[in-house]
């Protein structure tokens, strides 16, 4: 899944509030209350942002990614063809 990170206030919901549960000890997952879609992930370490789901954009494309994460997790049977730079669990910065 793709995410993008953006300060807290730049994200505005055009109709109604995510639900939100906490999904980890470090931090809460929104989603949509009627039909379930992922739309956000919250961390503690860095409250001032939010990293929501790119597919839910009108133009993900605008979005594209600058690395991937979590490597070690993927299914055997798939691999992203790019040259991006990856790490196997954490971001680039260190954090969780």
């Amino acid at each position: 899944m793709v995410f993008a990170t953006v300060r807290r206030e730049a994200l505005v919901f055009v109709a109604g509030e995510p639900a939100r549960r906490a999904s980890t000890s470090f931090g809460e997952r929104w989603f949509c209350r009627d039909c379930g879609t992922p739309l956000a992930m919250i961390v503690d370490h860095e409250p001032d942002t939010v990293d929501f789901t790119v597919a839910t954009l009108d133009t993900p494309e605008a979005a594209p990614p600058g690395f991937h994460i979590w490597t070690e997790s993927r299914v055997d049977w798939f691999d992203t063809s790019d040259a991006l730079p990856r790490h196997a669990r954490r971001r680039a910065d260190g954090a969780p």
